[in-house]
Formats: structure tokens, sequence, C-alpha cells
């Protein structure tokens, strides 16, 4: 019975990111372990803040109206992405104070909040699921470039 209730406990604090799944990436120095993101097909995107800057950014002069999404970047994006554990991904890759982020409807009538930084990463919050943090490391197209 302990050893059950042992294995429960590492079970639930290794998380679900990338367990047990062979199609992930191996971690590097530079980079979290990468799990495919299966997502429904998505009807509509509102883009409801554009070439924002985070309130945690310290450099006053810091500028990013020039990081800018559309709709179709939106979608491309998460075509794209991978999904990565939030805090693996915090100490590997960089962080960028600019960002874009809005809701979006999905097929099945669910609906989800976006965000998305000029480096690539993002987030994705779906009705009644857990955050997913994600990474885009093929997404070298604008609006990433910088």
């Amino acid at each position: 019975m302990a050893i059950r209730l042992l294995v429960a406990i590492a079970f639930s604090m290794a998380g679900s990111v990338c367990f047990g799944n062979d199609d992930c990436t191996t971690a590097t120095e530079l980079q979290p372990r990468l799990c495919p993101v299966k997502l429904p097909g998505i009807s509509t995107v509102r883009i409801e803040e554009n070439g924002a800057k985070s309130p945690a950014a310290d450099d006053k002069a810091t500028d990013c109206s020039g990081f800018r999404v559309t709709a179709k970047g939106v979608r491309r994006f998460l075509r794209r992405a991978w999904e990565a554990n939030e805090s693996d991904a915090h100490h590997t890759l960089d962080w960028s104070p600019c960002y874009a982020s809005g809701t979006l409807t999905f097929e099945d009538g669910r609906t989800a909040h976006w965000s998305i930084s000029q480096f690539r990463t993002g987030s994705l919050s779906i009705e009644g699921e857990k955050r997913v943090f994600l990474y885009c490391p093929r997404c070298k197209y604008q609006p990433f470039l910088w």
C-alpha cells in the first residue's frame, strides 16, 4: 500500500507533460524537452493585445510595438508549437517582454486564452484544462525575427 502511494505521488509530481510520449524531443542545455501538441481545429482567433510590453520589463526603453501578430500568424504558431514543462522552459529559454494575447474558439465550441512572446514562447489555457506552455523552435519568420 505504501509503495503504491509513493508511486502515485512521484507520478503526480512529475507532471503530465511529455510523460511516456515517444514523440518528444530530448532536453538540451538550450531547449527543454518538447512534445507534440494535438489541438482541435480553430474556428476564430481574437487578438486583444498586440505589441504589448510586460509590466515585469525592467528597461523602460524597450519598445514592443514591432512585435505584432495576425490571426493567421496565431494559427500558424499553434500548429507548429510544441508543449514544454513550464518550469524547465523558464530555466532554458530566453524571456521576452514583448507579447501578444487574446482568445480563440475551437471548432468543438471550447474557448481558450492564448499568449505568444517575441522569443517564440507562449501559453494556451483551454477552458476546463490545465495551462499549456508552448515553444516553437521552427517559428523563424516574422514577427519572431528581431
